[in-house]
């Protein structure tokens, strides 16, 4: 099995993801040091923009990707299908998001700022389809190059806004400039307008395509909700400023999980696994057990240092008002092991075909949010926030994984016992040594048993594998 393509996938991708992300830092940094209440602003602007591009996607992105990498139909005409479905409800859900912020009794200003980034993150699920495709062809530079200006240019006017103490309807003006500058690149790679030619037997076929992938809209709609409603609620129990603590928490880990989740799997492995799954089953579990090992090395690592680091990390990158906020990142620490795991495990079910079974974990977690929610942030609004999400990703993350384990075996149980004793290593030394030396030595100490491990599992070089017996690297010898 040949997977020298995946390191040049995966740069054109991160080369993308990157941009943007330092991008983001920069502004969030910069809008974090001007004022906790705009942030906050943004923070819950996002959080309904996150649910109005998950209504827009219509749930069908995942679906879109799986078909393109079958070489199944006719991928422009479903192109031009699914985009005039996408701007539909995009306007119907904007409508429905204008109401609950009047509901909500949120003033008429931050009313418009949620409306405005609503409407770009709305838009970016309507180019996310055409992504679909280029993803599915191997074509990410095609996305590299429509990404990065389009994210330096909206962003870099978000930044120039927050230096010149703009008003946070005029900051929230860059969403929809970098989404528009998206829109228009992808229209100007494609060479065609995908609306065209579009006609009513084309969208009666995508409706009977859509009985198919009815459930990943269900899915996506389960999975974004349970990820962003605890901000409803921290406004709500909280206010503005424990929005913005929250937000700041939540940065780190989001973009860790995100920059995996989304661009390794999402974008490049995904489509391997569901191929794969169709031709060679050895192959899937291969690549399954490969990916699996190595993402926990990863993430084992990282949450080591963010949950000894946050107390130095948040008040010298963002500030001293933030310093209630380091309690509550790391307890959403545990959210980046089950990023990187449960993601893999949902794009392998995905893959396998079993994602009416994926529907019911997923209505399950959200059932699990909304119990800590109710229970939990009117206590302590901050911490409860962070500690709804955990729960519920773990509690997911257990069902997603537990299956994919059952049903793929990616990693053995002495792979699973070795990695658990090494993490008790390492908790082990950091607190035995920490009783008799600086922090910085503990730290270190206990940091060294992951990093090994970490280049134990590590992908082989150029991440290619001639067989089964060569690329297992488990403790069996």
């Amino acid at each position: 099995m040949k997977l020298k393509s995946i390191p040049r996938r995966l740069g054109f991708i991160l080369g993308a993801q990157w941009t943007r992300d330092l991008a983001w830092t920069l502004f969030t940094i910069l809008l974090a040091r001007r004022s906790p209440d705009i942030l906050g602003q943004i923070v819950l602007a996002l959080t309904f923009g996150y649910l109005v591009k998950t209504v827009a996607d219509v749930g069908l992105n995942d679906f879109l990707l799986s078909t393109f990498a079958r070489r199944e139909g006719h991928p422009r005409a479903l192109l031009g299908e699914v985009t005039w479905l996408k701007l539909a409800v995009l306007l119907l859900a904007l409508g429905v998001t204008w109401l609950i912020t009047g509901w909500q009794g949120y003033t008429p200003e931050l009313r418009l700022v949620v409306m405005c980034i609503a409407a770009g993150l709305g838009l970016d699920g309507v180019s996310d389809s055409f992504f679909a495709l280029c993803q599915a062809r191997g074509r990410q530079d095609v996305e590299m190059r429509i990404r990065i200006p389009s994210a330096l240019l909206g962003i870099g006017f978000g930044i120039a806004c927050v230096l010149l103490d703009a008003p946070p309807l005029v900051i929230a003006l860059y969403k929809v400039i970098e989404s528009l500058l998206c829109i228009a690149f992808a229209l100007a790679a494609l060479e065609r307008n995908p609306l065209a030619g579009v006609g009513l037997a084309g969208m009666k076929d995508l409706a009977h395509q859509m009985k198919n992938g009815l459930v990943f809209t269900c899915m996506a709609a389960c999975a974004m909700f349970y990820n962003k409603i605890n901000v409803i609620f921290l406004k709500q129990y909280g206010g503005n400023a424990d929005v913005g603590g929250y937000g700041v928490a939540w940065e780190t880990v989001e973009g860790l999980s995100v920059l995996v989740s989304g661009a390794l799997l999402g974008k490049v492995i995904f489509p391997l696994l569901a191929q794969y799954w169709q031709q060679d089953r050895n192959a899937f579990q291969q690549l399954a057990g490969q990916t699996a090992r190595s993402l926990w090395a990863a993430a084992l690592p990282i949450i080591f240092l963010i949950c000894v680091e946050s107390d130095r990390f948040l008040p010298l990158v963002y500030g001293e008002n933030y310093q209630t906020a380091v309690t509550a990142q790391r307890l959403l620490t545990p959210c980046l092991a089950t990023a990187f795991l449960h993601n893999l495990a949902a794009y392998a079910m995905i893959g396998m075909r079993r994602h009416h079974l994926l529907l019911v974990f997923y209505c399950s977690g959200l059932v699990c949010n909304l119990f800590c929610c109710m229970t939990l942030i009117p206590r302590m609004p901050l911490e409860g926030a962070a500690l709804s999400l955990t729960i519920t990703k773990v509690f997911v993350a257990v069902l997603t994984v537990g299956f994919f384990q059952y049903t793929a075996r990616p990693m053995s149980l002495c792979q699973w016992l070795y990695m658990l004793l090494t993490a008790f290593i390492s908790v082990t030394l950091w607190w035995s040594v920490n009783h008799v030396a600086p922090r910085e030595i503990a730290e270190l100490c206990g940091l060294a048993p992951l990093l090994a491990l970490f280049w134990y599992w590590r992908p082989p070089p150029p991440f290619e594998s001639s067989s089964p017996k060569n690329n297992d690297k488990n403790c069996t010898a």
